[in-house]
C-alpha cells in the first residue's frame, strides 16, 4: 500500500517503546472517542458515526498519527515501504511482506531496483534513517516537483518477514526494539493503517486506543466503512470494524486482527442521515 499526501516526512514516527510497569491495573491510552467498547450503541450513537462515515472527513481523529511535510515540496509526496514483491518476482499464494534490513546499502540497492522498474526513472537526492527505518527520497524525471519517499524498515525494529499483506489476521511481525510500552504500540499501529487499504475514500477512524498488562499489549483502531448501495434509493451499508494488534511482551511477536462489531443500515436524505430499519 502506498500513502500519497500532498507532503510528508519519515522523523515523526515518534515510536518511545518503554516497559509498561506491571502492577495497579493496566495503562491506557487513546486518540478520539472510543465508542463504549463492544456494547451496541443506540440509534443516537448509530446516526453520528453514520455521519462521520458520509462526511469523510477528517479522516482520523485528533491526536492520529500523521507525518509531518516535507518542507519545500510544491508537489505531490508518493511514500511507500519497499516489499520483497519491489525487488523480486514472487511464486503465486507466497506472503508478500515489508522489507527489513540493518544494512544502509542493502536499503539503498532495494530502493534503486524499485526505481527501474517500467513505471519511470526516478533519481535519488536525499537519504536519512532513524532507529527505526531508512528512507530514500527520489524525484522522479518526469515531475520535478514530486517526490517518492521509499522507505524500508531497520529489523532492529520491526521485522515483517513473518506476515502476509493480503491477510487481515494472523501474525503481524516482530517488534524487535525493547522497552514496549502501549504508547509505542498505538503508534506503531496507527503508522502501519496509513499503508492500507483503510486509508482511503469511505473509511474513517473513529478511535485508537491501547493497553497493556503483564503479558501482552492490545492496540484497537476502530473505524467506519461506507459501502454505497448499487441501486438508488436503497440504503448504504456502514460497518464499523476493530482492527487489533497485540503484541506479546516477551517475545515482540504481534498478532492482529479484524472485525465487524457493528452493521449500520443508512442513507444520506438532503444532506441528513437516516437509519434504515
Amino acid at each position: 500500500m502506498k500513502m500519497i499526501s500532498s507532503s510528508a516526512g519519515l522523523g515523526a514516527l515518534a515510536v518511545a517503546l518503554s516497559l509498561a510497569a506491571c502492577g495497579g491495573g493496566p495503562e491506557v491510552v487513546s486518540s478520539g472517542t472510543g465508542n463504549g467498547g463492544n456494547q451496541a450503541p443506540g440509534p443516537s450513537a448509530a446516526q453520528a458515526t453514520a455521519q462521520k462515515a458520509y462526511d469523510g472527513v477528517p479522516r482520523t481523529p485528533v491526536g492520529f498519527y500523521a507525518d509531518p511535510p516535507l518542507n519545500g515540496v510544491t508537489g505531490v509526496v508518493a511514500t511507500s515501504h519497499l516489499k520483497n514483491t519491489d525487488v523480486a518476482l514472487l511464486s503465486i499464494g507466497a506472503p508478500r511482506f515489508e522489507l527489513c534490513t540493518n544494512d544502509m546499502a542493502q536499503a539503498i540497492n532495494w530502493s534503486e531496483a524499485r526505481a527501474t522498474l517500467p513505471s519511470g526513472y526516478s533519481d535519488m537526492v536525499d537519504m536519512t534513517s532513524d532507529a527505526r527505518a531508512f528512507e530514500m527520497i527520489r524525484v522522479p524525471r518526469s515531475d520535478l516537483t514530486s517526490r517518492i519517499r521509499h522507505r524500508v524498515f531497520k529489523c532492529s525494529y520491526l521485522d515483517r518477514s513473518g506476515s502476509d499483506l493480503a491477510q487481515d489476521m494472523g501474525p503481524a511481525g516482530v517488534v524487535a526494539q525493547k522497552p514496549i510500552d502501549s504508547i509505542g504500540l498505538r503508534q506503531l499501529a496507527e503508522y502501519l493503517w496509513q499503508f492500507t487499504v483503510f486509508n482511503n475514500a469511505d473509511h474513517v477512524v473513529l478511535s485508537s486506543d491501547a493497553a497493556t498488562s503483564a503479558t501482552q499489549i492490545v492496540s484497537n483502531i476502530d473505524m467506519a466503512r461506507l459501502t454505497r448501495a448499487t441501486v438508488a434509493g436503497d440504503c448504504d451499508r456502514i460497518e464499523v470494524l476493530r482492527w487489533t494488534h497485540t503484541l506479546d511482551v516477551a517475545t515482540g511477536a504481534m498478532q492482529r486482527q479484524l472485525d465487524v462489531t457493528q452493521t449500520i443500515r443508512a442513507r444520506l436524505v438532503n444532506g441528513s442521515v437516516q437509519l434504515c430499519n
